[in-house]
């Protein structure tokens, strides 16, 4: 991963460079954690990938139920709370990482049409802008492991300074309510293992926004095309045959953009109605453990698990709600390009490439939920209905009693 770290700042025009190192980061990191990308694991890789599918989508998952039913007279309100928004949130990673297993073949595909895409880019002005999204999308992605990170480590030292383990998992043979020594096991255990799968969320939350910011690079750069098509500074404005090849160029990467959408879709759909599902009740769950029961130290931890959960959504819902206008403006931009003093034939070529730019590019979850902020601001007002309820029903002081 390390060698990947020149891309967080845009190369030189010297240099090679695609739009698929926008996600070098992410390939590294879905190797590292069993997913497959180039298919060349060899016995080592392979012993990594049976570790991570079995505790990523079934040791983990079910270590929380198990723990809740040998332990359920040992928890106390907030240690609950903690657990269970930290299951919900097991259960959904585990859901997106079978989905990754399934729709792995697609990545690969969208990083082919992003190839095509970049066969476009023949200004130094458009390839630097391609350097300029692959150093800002690298960026990103650090941000999405930052905060994870961070995540992951102050919930060990929180756990620590307060004598219970950080994620509150199952182990067979090891309690930690037993002696500081089995806590001190039980807490690197966790770390260790749990820390994994946080390792491998990284990259399950993160894909989505790293290929949909590229293809938002690439409209953006289709825009400035057509924008050009107009300008009275072409000088190609007077040949009509350098006018309409220029359209079809511009019509082709539409085309593929589109392609690049197909290929990409379902699995940002599956994983993305999943998190939809899951995130409310998450962000509910913990309103209820900080407003009622953590103390100022664990509410620290719970802030940072809330800007992680907030980063499964709200990126890609804002790129989302960005190419929806940045495709309307494309339509507005090739409606004033000057069409009007070309011949007949670009005239019927460029009201067809009209009628297609009429339907902006748009993603859906299970084709239930638009994915875009409107939808996002709707996840976060049901975390508020879940408190609402917990609220009527008085939860805060029936946990207090039975604690």
């Amino acid at each position: 991963m390390f060698r990947h770290f020149k891309l967080i700042y845009p190369v030189p025009l010297s240099e090679p460079m695609r739009s698929r190192d926008s996600n070098a980061f992410l390939k590294e990191t879905l190797r590292n954690s069993g997913l497959d990308v180039d298919n060349d694991f060899g016995i080592g890789r392979k012993i990594i990938r049976f570790f991570s599918f079995t505790y990523n989508m079934v040791i983990l998952p079910i270590s929380y139920p198990i723990n809740y039913v040998i332990y359920r007279s040992e928890f106390p309100p907030e240690l609950l709370l903690q657990s269970l928004q930290l299951c919900l949130n097991a259960w959904c990673f585990a859901l997106k990482f079978f989905a990754l297993i399934v729709y792995m073949n697609r990545l690969e595909l969208a990083n082919k049409h992003l190839d095509e895409l970049d066969e476009y880019c023949v200004k130094p002005a458009e390839k630097r802008k391609v350097r300029e999204m692959v150093a800002a999308v690298s960026r990103l992605y650090l941000i999405f492991v930052a905060v994870y990170g961070f995540y992951a480590t102050s919930s060990l030292v929180d756990g620590l300074l307060h004598n219970r383990v950080p994620y509150n998992t199952y182990y067979p043979f090891v309690n930690w309510r037993v002696d500081r020594a089995q806590l001190y096991i039980q807490s690197f255990l966790e770390y260790i293992t749990v820390g994994w799968a946080i390792y491998g969320s990284s990259a399950t939350d993160s894909y989505p926004v790293i290929y949909v910011a590229a293809l938002r690079t690439h409209i953006l750069l289709l825009k400035d095309r057509i924008i050009y098509l107009g300008d009275p500074s072409n000088e190609g404005s007077t040949d009509p045959s350098y006018m309409l090849k220029t359209l079809v160029d511009c019509i082709k990467a539409h085309r593929t953009m589109l392609n690049f959408c197909d290929a990409i879709q379902p699995i940002i759909s599956v994983t993305i109605f999943a998190q939809f599902i899951i995130c409310g009740s998450i962000l509910g769950v913990t309103m209820i453990n900080m407003v009622w029961f953590a103390d100022q130290s664990t509410r620290f931890g719970i802030v940072t698990y809330v800007m992680a959960v907030l980063l499964q959504t709200f990126p890609l819902c804002f790129y989302c709600n960005a190419i929806v206008d940045d495709c309307n403006e494309v339509a507005d931009a090739l409606f004033h390009s000057a069409w009007w003093v070309q011949n007949k034939r670009y005239h019927r070529t460029l009201i067809q490439f009209l009628q297609k730019l009429q339907q902006p590019m748009t993603f859906t979850a299970m084709n239930i939920f638009k994915i875009n902020l409107a939808t996002n601001i709707n996840v976060a007002k049901f975390a508020f209905t879940v408190y609402a309820i917990a609220s009527s029903m008085n939860l805060n002081q029936k946990l207090s009693i039975q604690q």
